[in-house]
């Protein structure tokens, strides 16, 4: 799967003698590449497979995907999800007098 519409570098030809001028050419082309490889962009595909997502969005930065459920859900700042609900409710008092 393509994920952006990048060229590899053209490297440059090997001289008989390997000189630094050569080297350093070689090192600014990797370089090149390298950089395009960390820039975020664009990404296309046709099958995408996700495993082990985390169950919550705590402590995850803003766009990443995790689940709740069998629903994949992307983590944003500005909305809250909690973990889970529970709650303990009490209204009055039982007495029970056992003879």
């Amino acid at each position: 799967m393509s994920s952006r519409d990048l060229m590899s570098p053209r490297l440059p030809s090997v001289p008989s003698e390997i000189t630094t001028a050569y080297i350093s050419d070689l090192v600014r082309a990797l370089e090149t590449f390298l950089q395009s490889q960390d820039n975020p962009g664009l990404m296309r595909g046709t099958k995408l497979t996700l495993t082990t997502l985390p169950t919550s969005d705590t402590g995850l930065e803003e766009g990443t995907l995790w689940r709740i459920g069998n629903n994949v859900v992307v983590s944003l700042l500005d909305y809250v999800v909690f973990d889970g609900l529970q709650s303990t409710v009490s209204v009055g008092s039982v007495t029970v007098n056992i003879s």
